[in-house]
């Protein structure tokens, strides 16, 4: 089984119009809703690639009810909600239709308290070792807690469970000190941690060193439509996704977490794993709806995926 832990989901509503104009009110013809977050996207890929994932998130108030009820129901994915007071945060996105751009707005988190951080930390405990892996995806809502991945994670070590850590700012800088097995950071991410831009293919690979001196064994590298740079012992390479009409990109990282997840719970060989999540993240980019994707889908695209191995000169 993978555990995905999501300290910050959200209702994710997107509403589709023809066109946005601000300050003038406008009538939707359809609407969406999902549970937002980067683990609930993670485990939804597992989900679609025929493995099994149970979600463990942090929720509050009806928001929080709604997302418990999505991730049971409409993702058919068990979850274990861990409850705070404050109330889960919705995104709501405005999509216009015939020009496919989006407008999101982004609510704040919940507050979490050192009791209810507490609580998070035993549940924690309690549960991770049911699962081979655990993935640790995205911020947390409250600096409070942004300590939080950099406590989970040697616990999961404790109990052999291998660790996967897709974050950014403190409480990614935080997490990496802890080790984490692997870690996904895009270009960004990563140029945010080491403290300078990664525009080049040597800096990004000495980016990729810098997180391996920091005891990381497995560093993926995402790259958007490029791809990613997969590092691990003396194997380095480069998986390379065929082109496709882009429909939605957002959720292709987690499902490429989901790619490397379901790798090492099953001892895949590394290349296989990267073409695996690779083909899993170009998937879920063909269609609106993030995770909904078919393994049809992704053994169709993994026979077009490159892998290019790449002389990184000092």
């Amino acid at each position: 089984m993978i555990l995905t832990v999501t300290p910050n989901p959200c209702v994710d509503k997107t509403v589709f119009v023809d066109d946005l104009k601000p300050g003038t009110k406008i009538l939707s013809r359809k609407c969406g809703c999902v549970p937002g977050g980067k683990g609930s996207n993670v485990s939804r890929a597992v989900k679609a690639l025929g493995r099994n994932t149970k979600a463990m998130t942090i929720v509050g108030g009806h928001t929080g009810a709604h997302v418990v009820d999505m991730i049971r129901h409409q993702d058919g994915v068990e979850v274990v909600p861990v409850w705070v007071a404050s109330p889960t945060r919705t995104i709501t996105t405005v999509l216009e239709e015939p020009i496919h751009r989006q407008t999101a707005l982004f609510e704040p988190g919940p507050r979490v308290t050192d009791e209810e951080a507490a609580n998070a930390i035993k549940t924690f405990a309690e549960i991770v070792g049911q699962a081979k892996v655990v993935t640790f995806n995205g911020t947390v809502p409250d600096p409070n807690i942004e300590t939080l991945y950099m406590e989970f994670i040697p616990i999961a070590r404790q109990q052999g469970v291998t660790t996967i850590l897709d974050s950014h700012g403190p409480e990614f800088k935080l997490g990496v000190e802890a080790m984490p097995y692997m870690i996904k950071p895009n270009v960004v991410e990563a140029a945010e941690l080491v403290g300078h831009p990664l525009e080049t293919d040597l800096a990004k690979w000495k980016a990729i060193d810098f997180f391996h001196n920091k005891g990381v064994e497995l560093v993926v590298m995402s790259l958007g439509k490029e791809g990613a740079l997969v590092s691990r012992g003396e194997e380095r390479f480069q998986v390379v996704p065929p082109a496709i009409k882009e429909v939605n990109p957002v959720g292709s990282g987690d499902a490429l977490v989901a790619g490397f997840a379901i790798g090492l719970m099953e001892g895949m060989a590394l290349e296989e794993m990267a073409v695996l999540a690779c083909a899993a993240g170009t998937a879920n980019a063909m269609s609106w709806d993030i995770g909904h994707f078919s393994i049809a889908d992704v053994e169709n695209i993994i026979t077009h995926v490159q892998r290019r191995r790449i002389a990184v000169t000092t």
